[in-house]
């Protein structure tokens, strides 16, 4: 399990799901594509286990240095707080 990025704020796309930003940092070091599988902890001790549907264009003003992405439609907007820890979890995690 590898920690991903806090949540700073998070969407809710009509027809497509939340949005989680900032989203993964391009410096990462590793590949993460659509698929991946994540754990997301909020600051009251509740996991979500969950996996990216697709990766957005979001234009917040500034230059980004992470992607944003989308969760599936069944990911609530109300159990995503901002300040949740994002991980992505490995293949032994799952």
């Amino acid at each position: 399990m590898q920690f991903l990025f806090e949540i700073e704020d998070v969407f809710d796309i009509g027809g497509r799901g939340c949005v989680l930003v900032p989203g993964v940092p391009y410096a990462f070091g590793q590949d993460v594509k659509t698929g991946a599988q994540l754990l997301i902890e909020t600051p009251q001790g509740t996991q979500v286990r969950t996996n990216i549907v697709a990766f957005e264009m979001i234009n917040r003003g500034r230059p980004m240095v992470h992607a944003p992405f989308s969760l599936p439609r069944a990911v609530a907007k109300s159990s995503l707080p901002v300040g949740s820890k994002v991980y992505l979890l490995g293949s032994a995690d799952v």
